[in-house]
């Protein structure tokens, strides 16, 4: 069995034990033994990362098939767990085990703030992205600050952010996850503000500036959608941060292609469908608390079922549902923006294309879901840093 199932099984059975027998009763002095020894076989091949995102376990930057639908994994979801990572050392103790058991134990009493980080010797868990105790501080102040500053300035700002963000990845430096977790909390402000009744989206006229826009936009659709689909607060922040970083591997792409008039010759379109697995490799090296983005930027361009898109899957499985979430969203804006090479569809045209393709290339339950949002929200169009035609 794969050793990461072995340690996942234990960890349930872990729970079962503390909820059914007292502190001192041997089974749960079993079971913590055991979790132990699941563990220690993981460690062997390196740290271990994991994301809870509803039914769905990430491990690194891959869904684990074997336990989609796992029950704990929504729960520790929905109690703040999004994220367990435990380093090689210090060599975790059975000390170190009682520690994180009675951590997720007080958080699935709702007796603490789910939200909060929490560490203990080479044991980390909390929100999706998990930032070092040496970073938490200045992070934490800089993202206050960024969320004061976006509410203040509006969309334009957003769009900024984003292009720093990616200048900063274009000059070869890591992704500052600080900046991107304030502008998904501001565009998530956004449009809890509007109550569900615009999507405020932007229309670039600036080509070049096309790709932050689009990254803006797809969060936005995203988050929408997840609200539409009853998803928690926490998951649709963590699916918003996803899409805003989806296309971060066209930032390793010349800029001459990306803003082409005309068709891509196939050199160029081969080139092109390169982004999502560039992205990835931009995501995954940053390290911990980066799986579900380096997924979704992977896989956003791979139809639902596996069976068709890019890159090319060498055994076709299901893709992440919240790849799903942002393929959907990512298709509307593209065919709904003005490029070089089309003018935007009009609106009904690019929903009755959304509709067609339910079932074929997206999943057929998020298409519903966006088309649902879409009915009952006026759409309009924000100008930002517009240049004359």
């Amino acid at each position: 069995m794969n050793p990461i199932v072995t340690f996942l099984t234990a960890l349930g059975q872990a729970f079962s034990a503390q909820s059914l027998y007292s502190d001192d009763h041997p089974m749960r002095q079993t079971a913590a033994a055991r979790l132990l020894m699941a563990l220690q076989r993981v460690l062997a091949s390196g740290p271990l990362r994991l994301s809870f995102l509803d039914t769905d376990v990430i491990v690194g930057s891959r869904p684990l098939a074997e336990l989609r639908g796992w029950e704990w994994g929504s729960r520790l979801s929905t109690v703040g767990v999004q994220r367990l990572e435990i380093a090689t050392a210090p060599e975790p103790t059975a000390a170190d085990i009682e520690a994180m058991l009675g951590e997720i134990r007080r958080r699935l009493a709702d007796t603490g703030d789910g939200a909060e980080r929490w560490a203990h010797r080479g044991i980390r868990l909390g929100p999706l992205t998990v930032i070092g105790a040496d970073e938490r501080d200045d992070a934490e102040q800089h993202v206050t600050s960024l969320i004061d500053a976006l509410a203040l300035s509006g969309l334009g700002a957003e769009v900024d952010a984003v292009d720093y963000i990616h200048t900063e990845v274009e000059a070869g430096r890591q992704v500052p996850m600080a900046e991107v977790d304030g502008i998904v909390r501001a565009l998530a402000t956004t449009i809890r503000r509007e109550q569900g009744c615009l999507l405020p989206l932007l229309d670039i006229r600036n080509f070049d500036e096309y790709t932050t826009s689009h990254c803006c936009n797809v969060a936005m659709l995203s988050m929408g959608i997840a609200d539409q689909l009853g998803l928690s607060d926490a998951d649709s922040r963590a699916i918003g941060t996803a899409a805003l970083l989806h296309d971060i591997g066209k930032t390793r792409l010349p800029k001459g292609l990306l803003t082409k008039p005309g068709a891509l010759s196939p050199e160029e379109r081969l080139a092109m469908q390169a982004h999502p697995v560039e992205g990835a490799k931009i995501l995954t090296a940053r390290g911990l608390g980066h799986s579900l983005a380096a997924t979704v930027a992977y896989e956003h361009h791979i139809w639902f079922s596996g069976l068709g898109g890019y890159p090319k899957l060498s055994y076709p499985r299901g893709t992440h549902y919240a790849s799903r979430i942002v393929h959907v969203s990512d298709i509307y804006d593209a065919i709904s923006s003005k490029r070089p090479y089309h003018n935007p569809f009009p609106r009904e045209k690019a929903l009755d294309l959304i509709r067609k393709l339910a079932g074929v290339e997206l999943d057929p339950h998020v298409a519903e879901a966006f088309l649902a949002m879409s009915a009952k929200a006026t759409e309009f169009r924000h100008l930002v840093n517009e240049q004359p035609a």
